[in-house]
């Protein structure tokens, strides 16, 4: 009898450290590159990133060195906004309703996370987006080559624009698929008057 109740606490044992390490096992990740709420992810000029329903929007916020983003919380839930390796942000608990700035000197990619919601992530982009190796990309420096080509050929001042989420903005105007490319081109300049009347 000593013996079977020695071997079903055995038994009992080795059954829960079986439930134990199942229950460490990861599961499906619940969280994407939506910013944790598993939307697609957004990408937009502004300074103002609004965090609703577990997302940071838009996940991608595009600005000019210099230019400082307004993180809003609009969820029930407490949020942090915090740079990676926490090069800049905070640990500090974002309520409801509560807001923090915080302003991008330097161009460059700045990702960042909530810190109480595993995948729920965004980037800040300050200037022209440089590569992994801090260096400007294949399309940034086409465009800035025809920049200065067009300087020189015809000396008139030209300036560059930003033209990330206008696409999505052109197509919340409707239209066809054939003029959708000269909906974006009115949206890029209007959204230079309006930057140069401020």
């Amino acid at each position: 009898m000593a013996g079977s109740s020695r071997h079903r606490g055995v038994f009992l044992a080795a059954a829960l450290m079986v439930v134990a390490a199942f229950s460490l096992v990861p599961g499906v990740a619940s969280a994407s590159g939506g910013g944790g709420c598993g939307g697609p992810v957004t990408d937009e000029a502004g300074t103002r990133v609004k965090i609703e329903s577990y997302c940071f929007t838009p996940t991608i916020v595009r600005v000019e060195p210099g230019d400082a983003v307004t993180f809003a919380n609009m969820d029930a839930a407490p949020h942090t906004v915090l740079g990676a390796n926490g090069a800049w942000g905070s640990y500090d608990v974002l309520k409801r309703g509560r807001e923090a700035t915080y302003t991008f000197a330097e161009a460059g990619v700045f990702p960042y996370v909530c810190t109480y919601h595993p995948g729920m992530v965004g980037t800040v982009v300050v200037g022209i987006a440089l590569d992994q190796e801090g260096e400007v990309g294949p399309q940034a420096r086409r465009a800035l080559r025809l920049v200065e080509a067009l300087k020189l050929e015809t000396n008139l001042p030209i300036e560059t624009w930003d033209e990330s989420g206008t696409t999505a903005a052109a197509r919340a105007m409707g239209g066809t698929s054939e003029n959708l490319d000269a909906r974006a081109a009115a949206v890029i300049l209007q959204e230079f008057l309006d930057a140069r009347n401020r």
